[in-house]
């Protein structure tokens, strides 16, 4: 099956991709193929009773003092469910340096306004300080610095009294940030924090914050180096309610051991404006088309931060010429829904707070590379919401599959470059599978009212393969070690290898039995060179594969 041994892993790039493509489909076409894969026609399975994480809403922020205020038509756009509306759910709010904030909370009443009604809405609060007051920090300075460790408990307080007098005024908070990018040196207002400074403070002083959840470490790349001393620490563990980040430049991958401890993972803030804010071109002199690009860009982030099994995405400003809603800059109109903002709703409007994500197959094997799905649930309902992209170069015809249910009715929206969550029907029912194409470049929610099945003949079952998932490793590119982690659906033998890309067995991880649920494997990869290696997880019920980098 494999090709001639080779030592020394491949580092060539196009020779890396032929070899790898050859490689992969020998390893992933053997005697475990999955039923799926030998269909003549591609199909996404979708496990209605496979429930994954709780979905806490889709967001983005609101920072008065550096952004004018919301409006009330911003207002109703943003939070709206109808057609006029986004449906976000949830705000992010900036914690303005305040110096004696017990005689004087000025700074922190220009929030009330916009999130008082936001509140009346039904919209979940969070809040981030940039940095503690001067009279806190090091440097006795806004900008950079660190919070002074005779300060900790000061500044514990400071952040619990924040919370307070927004409970106080009608506009609760449900989480406040430690601190917001405390790993990153830059020349706004800031404040900077080690990973064992971040430990230290949440470990010794997070409990004095009671009037609402605590998040952190809100790292600006989702750092493990930041968060894992907080997981690995029992005190600061249950001090923590969320682990928070951000994902510029990286960090969208899963993370098994908040899931362990029993965190919800949120994402709390992103953005991509075309570098503008770095290069000389205004974003009103770009391309339609260029604009777009991007903006399926930020849809797939936002399904692979599910696929992730995170809570939350919440965006950068709401009210911005390339964000959600336009400012009246840059050929924006002011507080209309521009289209990023119609992508985002794709999900916001339809996947509503309290939806749990289900396990989806997709057809592999079949150069869909860029096709991306992921659905949802609500334990209270009977409609299921799919969510699929498609940025491939070609149109898709697909059949969607829902073992052991019948789906009676399905309303379907698309936001394309052309279309702005317009209401669609390229879909039909064919031999008991829901027939959908998706044409390139588009982003299409589907609402499928579903029922179970009543006679066993009508059940597809035989259709979803109960493969092994092998998720993610971290920290991939890696150096010398990784963790490698996999999912089984039952309890049955696996057995999980690395190879070269050549198709020369390295290690064997694992060899045996192994009981239903989550399971973790480290790789010691000292002793090899660097490139691409490849791990492949395989069962009587499936195989699984993924590629992995080692940077020396």
């Amino acid at each position: 099956m494999f090709l001639t041994p080779i030592i020394q892993p491949v580092h060539s790039l196009s020779y890396f991709n032929t070899t790898f493509l050859i490689i992969l489909y020998a390893l992933v076409s053997g005697p475990f193929q999955s039923k799926v894969q030998a269909q003549d026609h591609p199909t996404v399975i979708f496990n209605i009773d496979s429930t994954r994480q709780l979905i806490r809403g889709f967001g983005a922020a609101n920072i008065v003092g550096w952004r004018p205020d919301l409006n009330d038509a911003d207002l109703d756009r943003a939070f709206n469910v109808q057609t006029e509306g986004m449906g976000l759910s949830i705000l992010r709010l900036r914690v303005a340096p305040q110096e004696d904030h017990w005689n004087n909370q000025s700074a922190w009443m220009a929030n009330l306004p916009t999130a008082q009604k936001a509140h009346e809405r039904g919209i979940t609060l969070i809040a981030s300080p940039w940095t503690p007051p001067s009279s806190m920090k090091s440097n006795n300075d806004l900008v950079g610095g660190t919070l002074r460790e005779d300060a900790y408990a000061d500044y514990a307080e400071y952040l619990n009294h924040f919370a307070e007098f927004m409970a106080e005024n009608g506009a609760p908070i449900y989480a406040i940030s430690v601190q917001n990018e405390p790993d990153i040196a830059v020349g706004y207002e800031s404040c900077d924090y080690s990973p064992e400074q971040m430990l230290n403070f949440v470990k010794h002083h997070g409990h004095l914050i009671t009037a609402t959840k605590l998040m952190a470490p809100e790292s600006f790349q989702f750092r493990r180096v930041m968060s894992d001393p907080i997981l690995h620490d029992s005190l600061a563990t249950v001090n923590t309610d969320i682990i928070s980040g951000h994902v510029y430049g990286g960090g969208n991958s899963s993370y098994p051991l908040a899931e362990e401890k029993g965190k919800e993972i949120w994402m709390t803030e992103y953005l991509m404006n075309l570098n503008t804010g770095n290069i000389s071109t205004p974003w009103e002199d770009f391309s339609r088309a260029e604009k777009w690009e991007e903006t399926l860009d930020m849809a797939l982030s936002v399904n692979k931060s599910m696929k992730n099994n995170w809570n939350a995405y919440i965006w950068w400003y709401l009210k911005r010429y390339y964000s959600f809603l336009g400012d009246g800059t840059q050929r924006t109109a002011d507080s209309s829904i521009l289209k990023r903002g119609y992508a985002f709703s794709q999900f916001s409007r339809f996947v509503r707070p309290g939806y749990h994500r289900i396990n989806v197959i997709e057809p592999t094997g079949r150069g869909l590379l860029r096709l991306e799905t992921t659905a949802y649930v609500h334990p209270d309902s009977s409609k299921l919401i799919i969510v699929a992209i498609n940025d491939e170069s070609n149109d898709l015809n697909l059949d969607f599959a829902f073992p052991s249910y019948n789906s009676s009715h399905v309303t379907a929206y698309r936001t394309s470059i052309s279309e702005d969550v317009e209401e669609v029907e390229d879909f039909r029912y064919v031999n008991g599978y829901l027939n959908v194409d998706l044409p390139k470049g588009t982003i299409t929610t589907y609402i499928v009212d579903f029922a179970l099945k009543t006679t066993i003949e009508e059940d597809p079952m035989d259709l979803l393969p109960k493969a092994p998932q092998l998720l993610p490793n971290y920290p991939n590119p890696f150096n010398p070690n990784t963790t490698i982690s996999f999912r089984l659906s039952r309890s049955e033998a696996i057995q999980l290898k690395v190879y070269s890309m050549l198709g020369q067995e390295i290690q064997t991880l694992a060899d045996g039995f192994y009981a239903e649920g989550l399971h973790h494997k480290e790789f010691d990869a000292r002793h090899l060179s660097s490139g691409w290696y490849l791990v492949r997880l395989q069962s009587e019920s499936g195989v699984s594969t993924q590629s992995i980098l080692l940077q020396k």
